[in-house]
């Protein structure tokens, strides 16, 4: 699931309350007021078009006035956030908070700074900004701020896994209108516990919440946010085994998002997912094509958890394709992102433990700060050396799971190549003899139907092999097994028996459609043009049929002899014929 819930609605409920028309025309060039809603109007539709209004706007300070002043700094932050200036933008808000008292737009500037210190990934100050925004709740007026306000402590909070306080914070949300229904903060709140619930593992209880939470977001007008729990409940059908099911219900889902907000994390989510789920179902084409959507999509957005979820999809894909070296590319790259998560959610935890060591009962910790100051010291000092420690930990961990990845990958290559080695003549690569006298006496100890037994021989080899060389000779063995091997079914056993000869065995087949297989073999055969190995002659193979329960046969071994009865009467009467033992 993402850590991200809903960060895309929440610049725009941001820019929401500070006088911002739907509707903008400029009279005057130099009307402040009416620059500022124009940048705020860009930020949500053409984030470059803003820096200049921004500009412009910076020459025009000295007028200012108080709401305007704290406005344009506002405005300026989120434009650094958009062009990814993190810490710029960090920096402009620290300048000016302190200047803000109107609770309603300081929690937007503390809101600003919280998303800027874990986009920095300085987790600890952005609870502590979180804490300060969650202490003016009481005193805010506007929904738009409250909820604004509890999202992004949602947010914050979800990517700590602190789901208990979130969903505290999430009912909070849901109880904002009281007894009134399809409301702003119904939808947000119900959204915030759907995402919870899969968050934290209570599936069941998330999914009874669907219908609602889809209900009431697009009563409200809040299609966006219906269309995400719907993503996140379907992607929960797949992670829970009803692939087939999920995919009928995600693919309509990532219609509507190539319509609204196809870079949204939530497309990611759910084609990484859909491919899951076609992997499953052995649709490896499928699978292949919504997963790379998924990795490449998640790699331009460079969300580190995405990235290694789909590249781990990816390596089981390219594995099931037999693209072993693909394969093993993306478990190292998955193995590589696996450690920056893991480091990541280690700082991400020691920051949300520190915090909130910090912030319990804070007036008996007033009394006992000069020996908090001590112990803090001290723990610090112990904090970093068990990071060290913890961090060298994890890299001989990641050191020896690369390893032994790469020494699996290799053992399983190694057992495929030796029993492919054992039952695969080297020159045609068809069955060997032994491998083809093994499977065919299995076939007719337990087959029910009609079985058959075809050998063939090519005519004149000798003659092949003394005039043009044995490289040519070669050259004919595999372009004639090839040949052949076109015309079966992929239930046909082909093998080379010896030399120039060669077994076919098949059952469920009349003695018609053998005899017409077969001559369609021999007719291939006959069309082969010879030219690419540098030589032209003739090529001819003389073919012999015998099935099992004629003239009494009934065990491999007598239907075999029978069948190289009726070969070498093909090889008296002419050669390049059929011949069927009667």
């Amino acid at each position: 699931m993402s850590q991200t819930i809903l960060r895309f609605i929440l610049p725009i409920l941001l820019l929401t309350g500070m006088g911002i028309s739907p509707c903008l025309a400029l009279e005057k060039q130099d009307d402040v007021d009416a620059l500022l809603d124009l940048s705020s109007q860009y930020l949500n539709s053409a984030p470059e078009k803003s820096i200049d209004v921004l500009t412009k706007l910076h020459v025009l300070q000295p007028t200012f006035n108080e709401k305007q002043r704290g406005r344009y700094y506002f405005i300026s932050a989120l434009s650094l956030s958009f062009m990814g200036k993190h810490k710029e933008s960090v920096s402009l808000v620290e300048s000016f908070i302190d200047k803000v008292n109107d609770p309603e737009f300081r929690v937007k500037f503390l809101y600003q700074l919280s998303d800027g210190y874990t986009l920095l990934g300085d987790h600890a100050s952005a609870l502590k900004a979180m804490n300060q925004s969650i202490v003016l709740l009481p005193n805010l007026v506007e929904l738009g701020s409250k909820v604004t306000t509890l999202q992004a402590a949602i947010t914050l909070l979800n990517s700590l896994h602190a789901y208990d306080e979130a969903m505290t914070y999430a009912d909070r949300m849901y109880a904002l209108e009281g007894n009134a229904v399809n409301t702003l903060s119904k939808c947000y709140g119900l959204a915030n516990r759907i995402e919870i619930g899969f968050l934290r593992g209570d599936s069941q209880k998330a999914q009874s919440l669907l219908s609602e939470a889809t209900r009431t977001c697009d009563a409200s007008n809040r299609k966006v946010i219906s269309l995400i729990v719907k993503s996140l409940a379907t992607v929960d059908l797949i992670d829970t085994g009803r692939g087939e099911q999920g995919i009928k219900a995600g693919l309509p889902l990532l219609h509507e998002f190539s319509e609204t907000n196809q870079n949204s994390d939530y497309v990611t989510q759910l084609e990484e997912a859909i491919a899951r789920a076609y992997l499953t179902a052995d649709h490896l084409t499928l699978a292949e094509h919504y997963g790379l959507q998924a990795f490449q999509r998640a790699k331009s957005e460079h969300v580190v958890h995405l990235m290694e979820k789909s590249s781990e999809t990816m390596a089981a894909i390219k594995r099931a394709q037999g693209q072993l070296t693909s394969a093993l590319e993306y478990y190292d790259i998955n193995l590589a992102l696996k450690k920056d998560v893991l480091d990541d959610q280690l700082q991400k935890n020691l920051a949300y433990q520190r915090v909130k060591f910090d912030t319990q009962d804070k007036a008996n910790q007033l009394t006992l700060l000069e020996q908090k100051n001590k112990i803090l010291t001290v723990e610090k000092k112990l904090q970093q050396r068990n990071k060290e420690r913890l961090l060298l930990l994890i890299a001989l961990a990641a050191i020896l799971l690369s390893i032994l990845a790469a020494w699996l990958i290799r053992t399983l290559q190694q057992k495929n190549l030796f029993r492919t080695s054992s039952q695969i003549d080297g020159l045609t690569q068809v069955y060997n003899r032994a491998h083809f006298m093994a499977v065919s006496t299995q076939l007719f100890n337990s087959a029910s139907t009609t079985v058959s037994v075809v050998l063939f021989d090519m005519d004149k080899f000798k003659n092949i092999n003394d005039t043009f060389g044995h490289a040519v000779g070669d050259w004919v063995l595999k372009t004639v097994s090839a040949t052949v091997k076109s015309q079966l079914s992929k239930t046909t056993m082909l093998g080379r028996l010896g030399g120039e000869e060669f077994g076919i065995c098949m059952h469920g087949s009349s003695a018609a459609e053998v005899l017409a297989l077969t001559e369609c073999c021999r007719a291939a055969v006959a069309s082969i043009d010879t030219s690419p190995c540098g030589f032209h002659f003739p090529l001819s193979a003389s073919f012999g049929i015998a099935s099992r329960g004629i003239q009494g046969l009934l065990s491999f071994e007598d239907t075999l002899a029978a069948a190289d009865k009726a070969l070498y009467f093909s090889k008296n009467e002419g050669r390049n014929r059929v011949s069927v033992f009667q």
